[in-house]
């Protein structure tokens, strides 16, 4: 066992940093017979006091004996691992940085709600070349996935000091950004995507409607999308207006609803009115955690309504819905950006499906 080129610095380097280390691996040799666990555990015993002579401390080691075929929830890209690690260790996924060299470590990081980091080392470089993944960060090696993961902490928007200073730098940044939000969902979220399309439609088709929540941005998102499917997406091919309505709209419901049952249940009530059975809410959360959104879908639950949440990759919401489509990004204006997109898209493969 060999330590690659400018990885004990990287190591060093990411703990002066104030991070903590855990190594998770896929050990298949194990379950194919190649190598017992003891074997393995005197590869991670030699890991552990390699490190420790260069003062690096390892904080855990969690490892995965399957093989590919049986399917079970700790191989990366599955993310038992990691929220062993989270539980145990005592730390957030949505605070962790994720580095590795296969797509399979780069989704776990993404499932999980960490920043992702490609090293080009191992296996890295080709899999950048051939496009298969879509990381956050991408480094030579460890050592500079070390600076560049210190010069994210220092860019986090909430920083007063943020970089970079200029404004074409900022606009570059954001743009990318947003790309690479876009490409990590096209990746990632095809099928819950095509699964809601075919979920909307079913519903008009047979007599139903489609109701859209959510708060701020989400709610002008909600009445943008709401005005797509009574109109029409695109002049070039035109169709009757199909059955679509925002919860957020009516400032009298809205109102008496919150100064009556509180601002958590206005969504719900109206759910409760004016909800059928076989009809369709859509939910609209950034944070996955909107209390009123969160009621909304319990309530369209107890009456027969199908439900679609749009989120980011954190929150309750995803749980509660029937089909959720998880923006894989933590800036909040990535994820709306990716939001509205989807009624774009939504709309669109609805009404051809019609």
């Amino acid at each position: 066992m060999e330590f690659l080129p400018n990885a004990i610095a990287g190591l060093r380097l990411l703990q002066q940093q104030g991070l903590r280390l855990v190594l998770l691996t896929n050990q298949s040799v194990v379950g194919r017979g190649l190598l017992d666990v003891e074997g393995l555990a005197k590869i991670h015993e030699f890991i552990a006091a390699e490190l420790a002579r260069e003062g690096i401390v390892l904080d855990g080691v969690y490892w995965c004996p399957h093989l590919p075929s049986e399917g079970c929830a700790c191989r990366k890209p599955e993310t038992e691992l990691a929220r062993r690690a989270a539980q145990e260790l005592g730390f957030d996924l949505a605070e962790a940085f994720v580095i590795g060299d296969k797509p399979s470590d780069i989704e776990m990081g993404s499932r999980s709600g960490a920043t992702t980091v490609l090293v080009r080392t191992g296996y890295g470089r080709a899999h950048e070349a051939s496009g298969d993944v879509y990381p956050d960060l991408v480094a030579e090696d460890l050592s500079d996935a070390a600076l560049r993961i210190g010069q994210w902490m220092a860019e986090a928007p909430e920083s007063p000091a943020a970089l970079p200073r200029t404004a074409g730098e900022r606009l570059r940044r954001h743009v990318l950004g947003s790309i690479a939000t876009k490409q990590r969902l096209l990746a990632h979220c095809q099928q819950p995507i095509l699964d809601a399309a075919a979920m909307i439609a079913a519903a008009l088709r047979d007599g139903g409607k489609v109701m859209l929540c959510g708060n701020g941005g989400s709610a002008a998102d909600a009445q943008h999308i709401a005005a797509e499917f009574v109109g029409v997406l695109s002049q070039s091919f035109m169709r009757p207006g199909l059955a679509a309505m925002a919860l957020t709209t009516d400032t009298s419901i809205l109102t008496a609803g919150a100064n009556d049952f509180g601002f958590e249940g206005i969504f719900a009530r109206q759910v409760q009115a004016l909800g059928r059975p076989g009809d369709v809410l859509v939910g609209i959360s950034t944070s996955g955690n909107s209390a009123n959104v969160l009621r909304a879908f319990e309530c369209a639950r107890e009456h027969g309504l199908r439900t679609i949440a749009l989120s980011g990759r954190g929150g309750k919401l995803a749980e509660l819905a029937d089909v959720a489509i998880r923006v894989p990004a933590g800036a909040t204006a990535y994820v709306q950006e990716s939001h509205i997109m989807l009624g774009h898209i939504l709309c669109d493969l609805v009404e051809r499906s019609l």
